[in-house]
């Protein structure tokens, strides 16, 4: 079962803790710390990158570096619910393929990420996934 800790500092500044003891402080954007809202991204993108890197690990991809990179759209009003995600990989690998690459995201987003399957259907989630050379300056 998962379980975190949160604790108000003061102000609006308040810390956060995980089951592993793992920390963040989670602040409105003109703190210290990681807007809460943003924090739900933040885990999308770890989630799915971890899907991803897991499922080209077992491919043999020969992963050098992924990024991602999100977007997103909020409504205009409260409570500001985001009404389109959109994740922008960019990948760095030997013997990957596109083809290999974007079945690797869709299996995460729609099969194995947690985070996204716990999202609203609503939510309309898009990705792009951009294939880097796997050497520098080649």
């Amino acid at each position: 079962m998962a379980q975190i800790d949160l604790t108000w500092i003061e102000r609006q500044r308040f810390l956060g803790v995980d089951s592993a003891g793992h920390s963040m402080v989670l602040s409105p954007p003109s703190d210290v710390g990681v807007k809460p809202s943003e924090t739900l991204l933040i885990s999308l993108a770890a989630c799915a990158a971890h899907d991803v890197v897991e499922i080209l690990q077992k491919q043999r991809a020969q992963l050098v570096r992924l990024a991602v990179q999100v977007t997103a759209d909020q409504a205009a009003d409260p409570p500001w619910a985001y009404q389109h995600i959109h994740l922008r990989f960019q990948v760095q690998a030997g013997t990957l393929s596109q083809e290999r690459l974007d079945r690797a995201i869709d299996l995460s987003l729609n099969k194995y990420c947690s985070v996204r399957a716990s999202l609203s259907p609503d939510i309309e989630v898009t990705y792009t996934a951009e294939l880097l050379s796997p050497e520098p300056g080649a």
